[in-house]
This record gives structure tokens, sequence and C-alpha cells, in this order.
């Protein structure tokens, strides 16, 4: 499956590097996470003191103290993987354009054939 003449002609006109844009957003999500990971740090140990104290777990995750501990790690692992997922289809895209076949990217990213034909053909 060739890459569209567009996405090629996008890159060479106007400098644009889809892979280091996305790179760049992982970057971005991963400095995100990291906040995060430490809110969930210090929520978490506000927790562990709140149960010492003898508080139901009700109480402790009824109050205002937000967000909650699910919250944080469902937005990190879904900002986590929109980011990663940019990056594998900008790399698989580069890569074939480059002249790598999709059974050498396949082998590379640890994946069938058929998922690198799914992600050269997502937009």
């Amino acid at each position: 499956m060739a890459i569209p003449a567009y996405y090629v002609e996008t890159v060479a006109n106007d400098g644009n590097d889809p892979v280091l844009e996305a790179l760049e957003g992982l970057v971005r999500a991963l400095r995100t996470n990291a906040a995060r990971i430490d809110a969930t740090i210090a929520r978490a140990e506000r927790i562990r003191e709140q149960r010492e104290a003898g508080l139901s777990y009700r109480e402790i995750e009824s109050g205002v103290d937000r967000p909650l501990i699910v919250e944080l790690t469902r937005d990190n692992l879904a900002a986590l993987v929109e980011a990663g997922s940019r990056l594998r289809r900008a790399e698989a895209r580069a890569l074939h354009t480059e002249g790598m076949t999709m059974e050498q990217i396949a082998e590379l990213f640890g994946v069938t054939r058929q998922r690198v034909s799914a992600l050269l053909r997502d937009r």
C-alpha cells in the first residue's frame, strides 16, 4: 500500500514533520501526566492519613477533595494512549514513505502486518 501523494508532498513542500509533531505531543502528554502523577501521590497520601484518622472510604471520597485518584489515572492513561497512537501512526507512515515494507514495520513495532496496514490507512 503506497502512502498518499498529498502526505509526501506536505512533508516535502512545507517542512512539516508529522513524526516530530507527534513526538512533541507525546512529550507534552508525558509532562502533563507527570503533574497528574504528583497529584495522585499527594491524594494517596491524604487518603492514607484520613483512613488512619478513622474515616471511612465513603467519607473520604464524598468530600470536596477532587479529582479522585481514579479520575487522575483515567486521564493519564487516555492522554498516553492518544499521544502514543498519533506517534505510532506518524512513524509508520514515515518509515513506509522511506521505503520500509509493512512487514518490516510490523516486525519493528512488534505488531502484525494487518495492524501496520490499518495504521497507514488511519487519518
